[in-house]
């Protein structure tokens, strides 16, 4: 493989990338600061009267927590993150976000929102966690959430690890920060970029050179803004079998949805951490932990109670449905 071949993946064109930009009122705003605590790549600071305001520099993908976090409905949407062309070119650019499309009963008549469907459409990643512990009897129903899930050829491919111990999370935290700080530094410069082909190499996906995790969440933990494990005080690694019919990331995507919407009808609050998968860089802590081939991580979860309000409603992408109707000649696509 050449540098050409990682070029267009590493280096989107200048001006091409274009990340969320969101506007305050500030005649609502009571300046409580959630928004800036709930952002996870730091995009807001505080002006010189005390109102948050977007950097100059930031990097923003359009995932509104600062939205859902503001008890007043002071932030609004201007523009979400949206790239022009190249390798990551967003189709159409931007893309319309909506949210929920009206509810119908099977006569097409509005209804309401069954209890499962408000827990998809309301459920958020949470970050920002309470310094108080989970009981082990509520982490269980979470872990028996995952075991119970659907699987490709009802292979069962995955095993979890559960880490209470707080020593034991900030080595993981380290030792994933050091992983993710090297990645960053040769991303972020030109003459050691090319030193990333290896990487691809092992592992050819295009998702990892995404802007939004090289510039966004690789680069929020390089800069010490965003901790790996967002200082929870649980943290569940989910270990795949690389047997596994189908691969174990499939599996292993359906085991921890089931977890996260368990997890916040317990009352707790789930994140997801897929940077955990850079543990699987370090032998010795793998050693440590216990995770001898076949097994990888393949992610993770953060389990803790909220410290403030940071799930709800908010506008995700839409891309129009094709339908192939009986009766109907070729296909139909929503507008």
């Amino acid at each position: 493989m050449l540098w050409e071949d990682l070029k267009p993946l590493a280096r989107p064109e200048p001006g091409t990338v274009h990340m969320g930009v969101m506007k305050l009122e500030r005649e609502k705003c009571t300046k409580c600061g959630l928004c800036i605590q709930n952002c996870l790549f730091r995009v807001w600071e505080t002006d010189d009267d005390g109102f948050p305001r977007q950097k100059e520099e930031y990097e923003c993908f359009s995932c509104y927590n600062c939205m859902v976090a503001c008890p007043r409905g002071a932030i609004s949407i201007v523009d979400s993150y949206h790239v022009d062309e190249g390798f990551y070119a967003t189709q159409p650019h931007p893309l319309p976000f909506k949210l929920p499309l009206p509810t119908r009963d099977a006569k097409g008549d509005p209804d309401e929102w069954t209890a499962i469907e408000r827990a998809v459409f309301q459920r958020r990643s949470v970050r920002n966690f309470k310094d108080r512990p989970v009981p082990d009897t509520l982490i269980r129903r979470v872990l028996e959430a995952g075991r119970f899930a659907p699987s490709a050829g009802n292979c069962q491919p995955w095993k979890f690890i559960v880490v209470t111990n707080k020593a034991l999370i900030d080595e993981m935290n380290q030792a994933a920060y050091n992983v993710l700080n090297m990645v960053y530094m040769m991303y972020k410069n030109d003459g050691l970029v090319q030193n990333l082909l290896p990487l691809y190499e092992a592992n050819p996906d295009p998702g990892l050179f995404d802007p939004r995790i090289m510039l966004g969440g690789v680069g929020a933990v390089a800069r010490k803004d965003l901790p790996v494990f967002l200082n929870g005080p649980v943290v569940i690694l989910l270990l795949g079998d690389m047997r596994a019919v189908s691969g174990p990331d499939l599996n292993i995507g359906v085991c921890g949805q089931n977890m996260n919407l368990v997890a916040n009808s317990l009352g707790i609050r789930a994140c997801w951490v897929g940077f955990a998968k850079a543990i699987n860089a370090v032998p010795p802590l793998m050693e440590k932990l216990g995770v001898r081939d076949p097994w990888k991580i393949c992610a993770s979860i953060v389990l803790g109670y909220p410290k403030f309000k940071q799930d709800g409603v908010v506008p995700r992408e839409y891309r129009p449905v094709t339908w192939f109707r009986g009766g109907v000649e070729g296909p139909e696509v929503e507008e």
